[in-house]
């Protein structure tokens, strides 16, 4: 367990270091310090590393998440907690699994045949959409949200849109012909806002 951990650190290196058509298993196992023979007895297609890279920061978020939702306050305080969470993901020491994962969905979106293993992928990805299900029904039973709409569908789709807008923000971080008159944190702070204020009760 403990090499197959190492493998997937050292294949986040080189993914976010040469993208994932120009990253060679090899060169993965140059970075974990193992012989290719070795990487390739764990992941036998380098798509199959893809997935577990992606599965991987998906399940350290899931972490995250758990903690927020299993700690003191009410649904509207962890909501905005997620929020912050989602904002200091985008922060520029916190960004390459971001950027990982936003590569990772074009990745999948643009091949022609379903990935090797990405039933593990979206196992982790249920799980998330399970917590913040599990949030909604906490905001019904404690009062801090409003209650005369789809409280579980909004809340989803509210924490789908930041956090796809923050990934997006991530892939573009630095590029200076997609910068904009409003500053990254401005633009966060506002959509939160206006998530918030919609939800409060």
């Amino acid at each position: 367990m403990k090499r197959r951990t190492s493998i997937i650190e050292a294949a986040q290196i080189v993914f976010f270091n040469k993208g994932f058509e120009q990253a060679t298993m090899q060169e993965i196992a140059a970075e974990a310090s193992l012989g290719v023979a070795t990487i390739f007895r764990y992941f036998p297609k380098k798509e199959q590393l893809i997935v577990a890279v992606a599965s991987e920061i998906v399940q350290s978020e899931i972490e995250v998440f758990k903690g927020i939702l299993h700690d003191q306050g009410t649904c509207y305080d962890k909501l905005e907690r997620i929020f912050d969470t989602l904002i200091f993901f985008q922060q520029a020491e916190h960004q390459r699994n971001s950027k990982l994962i936003e590569a990772f969905e074009c990745y999948v979106s643009m091949s022609k045949l379903p990935l090797d293993d990405m039933e593990i992928y979206q196992a982790n990805y249920n799980k998330l959409i399970t917590l913040f299900t599990e949030l909604a029904e906490l905001g019904e039973q404690d009062g801090s949200l409003r209650t005369d709409g789809n409280t579980r569908e909004t809340i989803n789709t509210m924490i789908n849109v930041f956090g796809n807008f923050s990934k997006k923000m991530a892939m573009l971080n630095g590029i200076d012909a997609f910068q904009t008159q409003v500053n990254e944190v401005q633009q966060f702070n506002i959509l939160k806002k206006l998530f918030l204020d919609h939800l409060r009760a």
